[in-house]
């Protein structure tokens, strides 16, 4: 009697948490894609990356992450390559002298149509422009 009662809340915890795990990622609300604009970040890059990472898990937001290496002469670089090696979602790409940052801003804005209200909608993600060398800016990530 004990073990089928056992067996019967099993499931319904496993019935429960499933419907929950859906809910939460099926939600297209919730998915963000983040720009980070970093210089010599080598520091606190990885600290960034893996705290956004831990809001993903906690809130059940689907992000995406791009890192902008602006002028870096540090390990920022090499740091960023391991991440987007070993994590999906991750990537980076190198700014030449030769682009201003609104160059690579409007790239992004045209892989689908564009929205203006708290941040960039970028089809039915919301993208969040982050320029890591200015507090006010770094003040906007869910940290």
């Amino acid at each position: 009697m004990i073990p089928d009662l056992l067996w019967i809340i099993g499931f319904y915890a496993a019935a429960a948490a499933l419907a929950h795990w859906i809910i939460r990622r099926g939600s297209g609300e919730n998915r963000r894609h983040y720009v980070l604009v970093a210089g010599n970040h080598q520091m606190q890059i990885e600290w960034y990356i893996r705290a956004l990472q831990q809001f993903s898990r906690r809130t059940g937001t689907e992000i995406g992450i791009t890192v902008v290496l602006d002028q870096s002469t540090d390990d920022t670089g090499k740091i960023m390559e391991r991440f987007a090696r070993s994590h999906a979602g991750i990537e980076w790409i190198r700014k030449e002298a030769e682009y201003p940052l609104t160059d690579i801003a409007a790239g992004l804005e045209q892989e689908d149509r564009v929205t203006e209200e708290d941040g960039r909608q970028v089809g039915d993600k919301k993208v969040v422009w982050v320029e890591l060398s200015r507090t006010d800016a770094v003040n906007r990530l869910p940290l």
